[in-house]
């Protein structure tokens, strides 16, 4: 009954010599190996603190356990999974008797991010599940979640407490997340308990009082318009759909998906890859995202979840604007959001050393800053579900939820498909895969995102099909060999070699037009009882035309004051741009000089690398009046 995938995850090892392993590695180095941080997470569901302040402790531990995962999946760094499997042991001494897990106390659960935070539990430990291989443990594991998961359905659904009303925010979409890892345990225990318990989510819709499922199916209005805003929390509950379609064959389901996937990326999307300009809510950012709106705008787990759910669309369809998607949130607001520079937050020095002292606070390395500022700002603004813990300590979400960025950019390097092997994204380095029973090995020798030139060698006892993703910004892909294009990608049947020529021009991107838009951002107009958004009608204004953005390649390019003129300036580029590729240094990815209409030249470097001190303005979109 369960719907076959486009494309598969490969069984692959590879050693990478660029970007993305970096970023693995300094998650691996500065995060996913400290240990006292995971004891730190674990305790918070001993502690039982997060019914004081209706708070979200207990995410933590589950979010970053699957970007470990993810992560330790494509390293194989032994002392990786050795802290891991350590972490996972001291978990499983936290289920009371009755099997219950909760950072909440009993008298308080059920209520606020309770269930949110027994998701990521639940997801944590199966996403460990996928990299185990001790059996005796794995039972262990499957024990504690099925105990886990018992308890909360003996409180929640049909004739209990509606799953929508487990929350009193975002009128439930936080709750009903919950979808997804209670699909991938039935996956794991054939219980049909549990599937029938999916079934319940569904059918309540998502949320309270709409049916987030069947607005997406029926496509008739955009996401943002559905009545709940929070552009995160939907986004989780739209991975569980995918879940349960797949298992039990629902074609409506899927179509619901991916027209919610689509609607996203044609109205909430920007510049830089991430969604939503109005803090953490969908809000039709990919027109207004040259508003001005003083505060916080995308946040860094609203674009780690778009890159997964990218990635389950990928797989699912075998379009290649879900990996055109994952890329530009990679390249550009993902790796902004890593703070290399190890910053220390300003943010938390002002709320817990001046504005409201914590004696004895436990200072924290932060690997993540949470927002992306797209006009004039700074980066390092705020800290995305910052939550004190007991020992004096903080973390936040999108802290913890950075790796699995990374994550699912290794997992889907290279994908089965349903007649060879693609190539998705490039970055020089060996990748060995299992492919129909053969040991199949790929050499990719690039500088990709800079450079234009992609070699791709192929060891193979069998001759095969090989796809090479041509990016969907990219007008003039050539090869050195004959090849058919086929849906964005080059086809090659039994090659040993390819050379693929990727032309990098500057781009100049406008702002979209538009006049006026109702977007639910509004608490005044939210329903009553619920930490929620109301309808709030918004007009254009002309200066939100005066803007210009640039790219290349995969790349946005940004101002940032640092280079010599100020990232708020007014800018007067020549149009269509005259551009010049400056040499790398060891501060940016890319620095391009640009000609101005004057004669001046100024010069912009990729946005990943701009306002990494976190000290200097930065600006995606130019000022052109």
């Amino acid at each position: 009954m369960s719907k076959e995938m486009k494309m598969t995850a490969l069984n692959t090892n590879a050693k990478l010599e660029g970007i993305i392993h970096d970023t693995a590695a300094f998650l691996e180095k500065y995060q996913l190996t400290d240990r006292s941080l995971w004891m730190r997470f674990v305790d918070q569901f001993r502690d039982g603190i997060d019914a004081d302040n209706r708070g979200w402790r207990g995410e933590y531990w589950g979010k970053m356990m699957r970007g470990g995962a993810l992560v330790y999946a494509y390293t194989r760094n032994p002392e990786l999974f050795s802290v891991l499997t350590e972490t996972v042991e001291d978990m499983l001494t936290v289920a009371d008797s009755d099997g219950r897990v909760s950072s909440y106390s009993r008298e308080g659960e059920f209520d606020a991010w309770d269930l949110w935070c027994r998701k990521y539990v639940l997801l944590g430990m199966e996403y460990y599940l996928d990299i185990c291989t001790d059996e005796e443990l794995k039972a262990r594991i499957l024990n504690f979640l099925c105990g886990h998961l018992d308890y909360i359905i003996q409180h929640v659904g049909e004739g209990k407490k509606r799953i929508t009303a487990c929350s009193r925010h975002w009128i439930g979409v936080n709750s009903s997340s919950i979808l997804e890892p209670v699909v991938r345990l039935y996956r794991l225990t054939n219980n049909k308990a549990y599937l029938d318990f999916a079934s319940y989510i569904v059918a309540e819709g998502g949320a309270e009082g709409v049916n987030i499922f069947e607005l997406a199916y029926e496509n008739k209005i955009p996401p943002y318009q559905y009545g709940v805003s929070k552009a995160y929390e939907m986004m989780s509950c739209f991975e569980g759909l995918l879940e349960y379609a797949l298992i039990v064959g629902s074609e409506k389901h899927l179509k619901a998906c991916i027209n919610f996937g689509k609607a996203i990326m044609e109205t909430d999307v920007t510049v830089i890859g991430s969604c939503g300009c109005t803090h953490e809510l969908l809000d039709h950012s990919s027109a207004r995202q040259t508003v001005y709106e003083p505060g916080l705008m995308q946040e860094t787990c609203v674009t780690v979840t778009w890159m997964k759910f990218c990635s389950r669309l990928l797989k699912l369809t075998g379009e290649r604007c879900f990996a055109d998607a994952m890329e530009k949130s990679f390249y550009n607001a993902y790796l902004g959001a890593l703070n290399t520079k190890h910053i220390a937050s300003e943010y938390i020095y002002n709320r817990y050393v001046v504005t409201n002292p914590v004696e004895g606070l436990v200072n924290i390395f932060l690997p993540f800053d949470s927002y992306s500022p797209l006009r004039a700002g700074k980066r390092g603004a705020g800290v995305g579900g910052l939550q004190l813990m007991k020992d004096k300590s903080y973390y936040g979400c999108c802290t913890c939820i950075g790796a699995a960025g990374v994550g699912v950019m290794t997992e889907n390097m290279l994908l089965r498909t349903e007649d060879g092997i693609c190539v998705e994204f490039y970055e020089k380095g060996v990748y060995t895969a299992e492919y129909n029973g053969k040991t199949v090995h790929f050499k990719i020798d690039t500088d990709y995102p800079v450079g234009e030139s992609v070699v791709v060698t192929i060891q193979s006892e069998e001759p095969i099909k090989i796809y090479l993703r041509i990016p969907g910004w990219c007008d003039s892909a050539t090869a050195d060999k004959t090849n058919k294009l086929a849906d964005g990608y080059m086809v090659f049947e039994g090659e040993k070699e390819i050379t693929l020529n990727l032309p990098m021009i500057v781009k100049a991107v406008m702002p979209e037009s538009w006049t006026v838009d109702t977007i639910w951002v509004n608490r005044k107009n939210a329903p009553a009882g619920w930490s929620s958004t109301g309808p709030q009608e918004v007009f254009h204004q002309p200066e939100e035309d005066d803007f210009v953005a640039f790219t290349r390649g995969p790349l946005t390019l940004c101002a940032d004051s640092k280079m010599g003129k100020d990232a708020d300036s007014v800018f007067d580029p020549i149009l269509p741009p005259v551009a010049k590729v400056l040499p790398g240094d060891e501060d940016s990815i890319l620095r391009v000089s640009m000609q101005g209409n004057a004669g001046e030249e100024f010069t912009l470097v990729d946005y990943a690398s701009a306002g990494k001190d976190w000290k200097t303005d930065i600006a995606a979109w130019l000022r052109t009046k």
